[in-house]
């Protein structure tokens, strides 16, 4: 019995090896030198005792997009003292699919001053690069997942990773 088990285990480990590599399957397409050179080296920040620290959002070395949200003047009377508005960085002309960067501010005062970096990304140390485009959106639940009649909205875009100065205004009602 020892035998067979132990041939079996052979015949096993053969099999794997001859077709394992086989059954890989990447789905990679090559990029051209100019986009590799556009791709920065991520280089986590390092703490005091050498282990890497969450960056803040005015880190140095990262792309930053700085400006204000405002409300148009009809709209301010609208905005609720406990509202939660959500700041939303996508590549510029795509309206779904995850976001780039996103910041959420709790009852916020209007205009309100803000600083986008690679620190606020969905996912870690992914650049803002290129062109981007900006929403805002003043939610009256407190649930990003949900527009909701009645929460104020705005967007800007195309600006270029690294503008400052952008004015974002919150000028739509939705509607349903």
């Amino acid at each position: 019995m020892r035998q067979l088990l132990s041939r079996c285990l052979w015949i096993l480990i053969a099999v794997a090896l001859v077709v394992g590599p086989g059954c890989v399957s990447r789905n990679v397409e090559e990029i051209g030198s100019d986009e590799a050179a556009a791709i920065p080296t991520p280089q986590p920040a390092q703490g005091a005792a050498g282990t890497a620290a969450a960056a803040p959002s005015s880190s140095a070395g990262q792309t930053r997009i700085s400006g204000t949200v405002e409300v148009a003047p009809e709209l301010a009377a609208q905005v609720p003292a406990n509202a939660t508005l959500y700041l939303v960085v996508r590549i510029a002309g795509r309206e779904g699919g995850a976001p780039l960067a996103v910041q959420r501010h709790s009852s916020p005062s209007f205009p309100l001053q803000f600083v986008i970096s690679e620190a606020d990304s969905m996912v870690p140390n992914t650049p803002l690069v290129g062109e981007l485009s900006i929403s805002a959106r003043i939610d009256l639940d407190g649930n990003a997942a949900t527009a909701t009649a009645g929460d104020l909205s705005g967007s800007v875009g195309p600006v270029q990773a690294g503008d400052t100065g952008v004015v974002l205004l919150i000028s739509e009602v939705e509607t349903g």
